[in-house]
């Protein structure tokens, strides 16, 4: 049923070492490195065995075929194992491998034909392919039953059997194969809801510097922020005209907290916000979750709207020596936001106080700041 690619090894193959990889979350460039690297720096002997434990929920198509070019060199046998959730496979990428291990559920997609199938056969070893539930006991039936894989010798004319017992001593090292720290963070901001969640972040830590001036912490924790996140752009086909939109979408976001309050204008921000992601994503070669980028877009909306003036807020009552500099000065009037609030002008600065006087008060009258209540009053 499935066609195995021929690879040279002799009819008997006794294992002593097996190396497990796993691919979970996005397989991406983040898999294929920690691979490659892996491969490298360890000499594979005729008595190992590679298994790849593929439970990836999206792919790059790129890595499938860096995977496979990787595969080509490792001479000794190979095996995969799909699963453990209903995972859809590639059934070109299933051919790569000596050995082939499926759970019930998986789909198996051929591109070539545009057909996919999902396997519902109950547990058992059939032609060319093992159906179990867990790779443990993929791995064990894959030495204890003496598999023949389809794969031909063609120095021997004869089958090739893996051969060897889980829990004999013979057995000398099973090996969990993992990515490094760098790696699984790859690998976890790769999807497209991190992605974006991180690099809008990453800007709202800036914003949030600009306006609680401090040691500079958020702006380096925004800088890494956007830096990461943003190197997963080239690889899965990132629309550049998105990033105009949400530079737009930033400004606006800065202009408002400029004046201190919110209104239409925090509307169209987060309007703009939440298309910039659409067209990010709009030529994205994973699936995108149009609720979860919606969420994103609350969550960082909510990070302009209530977290950065909350921080504000909060350094204005705080910083008494700050606001006893403001007490007596002369200031402008620039916009009455409310019955009890008004956007002043000191100099170049704008700020907005309580109004506690109920005096009747007009645009560009000078009057004199007060402070009551750990509050900048006119």
């Amino acid at each position: 049923m499935l066609k195995l690619l021929p690879i040279l090894f002799f009819a008997a193959v006794n294992i002593t070492q097996i190396s497990i990889f796993e691919i979970d979350g996005i397989f991406s460039n983040g898999h294929i490195n920690a691979i490659q690297r892996y491969v490298n720096e360890n000499e594979l002997e005729d008595s190992s065995l590679f298994v790849i434990q593929y439970n990836a929920s999206d792919i790059n198509e790129n890595s499938v075929n860096e995977l496979q070019e990787i595969l080509k060199s490792i001479k000794t046998p190979k095996a995969i194992w799909v699963g453990p959730n209903k995972t859809t496979v590639d059934s070109g990428l299933l051919k790569s491998f000596d050995y082939v291990g499926i759970s019930p559920g998986t789909t198996i997609i051929n591109k070539l034909s545009n057909n996919e199938f999902e396997f519902t056969n109950q547990e058992g070893i059939y032609e060319g392919y093992m159906v179990v539930g867990s790779i443990g006991a993929f791995i064990e039936n894959l030495g204890s039953e003496k598999i023949i894989s389809n794969i031909t010798s063609q120095e021997t004319g004869t089958s090739g059997v893996v051969s060897f017992d889980i829990n004999s001593d013979d057995i000398n090292e099973i090996k969990f194969v993992k990515p490094s720290l760098y790696e699984r963070f790859y690998i976890s901001i790769s999807n497209p809801f991190f992605t974006y969640l991180f690099f809008a972040l990453g800007f709202a830590l800036l914003g949030l510097e600009l306006f609680a001036i401090g040691p500079g912490l958020m702006a380096f924790i925004g800088a890494l922020l956007i830096g990461f996140s943003s190197i997963t752009f080239t690889e899965f086909g990132l629309n550049y005209y998105g990033l105009i939109l949400f530079l737009i979408s930033f400004l606006i976001f800065i202009k408002i907290l400029a004046r201190g309050y919110f209104g239409p204008l925090g509307i169209a921000a987060f309007s703009i916000l939440h298309i910039s992601s659409i067209v990010m994503f709009s030529n994205y070669q994973l699936e995108i979750n149009n609720f979860l980028m919606i969420f994103a877009s609350s969550i960082i909306s909510f990070f302009y709207f209530v977290a950065i003036p909350t921080v504000i807020r909060s350094r204005l009552t705080t910083d008494t020596s700050a606001m006893s500099s403001f007490m007596g000065s002369k200031v402008k009037i620039v916009e009455l936001l409310s019955d009890n609030k008004a956007l002043v002008q000191l100099e170049s600065n704008n700020f907005v106080v309580e109004i506690e006087n109920k005096q009747s008060l007009e645009v560009n009258q000078e009057v004199e700041i007060t402070e009551i209540d750990g509050k900048l009053s006119i």
